[in-house]
């Protein structure tokens, strides 16, 4: 049986692979570029999990420690930088990709309508910072369940005597 390491060293390249990605894009959502739609860590992180995997990293990871690896991995990757940008985006106004509200009616949405305050700019930002790193973590557990515990599983159950 393959030990699971610590939490934080199972998320220290994993976390650092999705800040860069998710700061580059946040980078991007500056020009207004269609590009920045395609670069995004829902496209980054089956390949991040599925290297981690390959090379059992993780060990011979518990299902309820997977979970809980995802949801903080999620938390920092999804949540800080998605939090900062949709801010960033109520403040500034961005209509343009993700940020984009055309009205109540609009099947287009992709986010919030521009808050007419402060208090609700911050609000709206902060609650679709969150939002996605729900979405994130349900992405990221479906495949680090499918990549990362199920080989480890499927590992531990062949290397048990019957």
């Amino acid at each position: 049986m393959q030990p699971t390491p610590p939490l934080g060293q199972r998320l220290h390249g994993i976390v650092q692979l999705g800040l860069t990605v998710g700061l580059a894009r946040y980078a991007l959502e500056f020009t207004g570029s269609p590009a920045a739609m395609w670069i995004g860590v829902y496209y980054v992180m089956p390949i991040a999990l599925l290297v981690i995997g390959l090379q059992r990293r993780w060990g011979d990871i518990g299902w309820l420690a997977l979970l809980g690896t995802t949801a903080v991995l999620c938390l920092l990757v999804w949540g800080i930088p998605n939090t900062l940008a949709y801010t960033t985006g109520q403040f500034l106004g961005w209509q343009h990709g993700r940020f984009h509200y055309g009205g109540p009616d609009d099947p287009h949405n992709r986010a919030a309508p521009i808050a007419a305050s402060t208090l609700g700019k911050l609000g709206w930002g902060v609650l679709q910072g969150l939002l996605t790193a729900v979405a994130g973590t349900i992405w990221c557990t479906f495949w680090a369940t499918l990549f990362v515990w199920l080989p480890a599983r499927l590992r531990r159950r062949r290397a048990t005597p019957r």
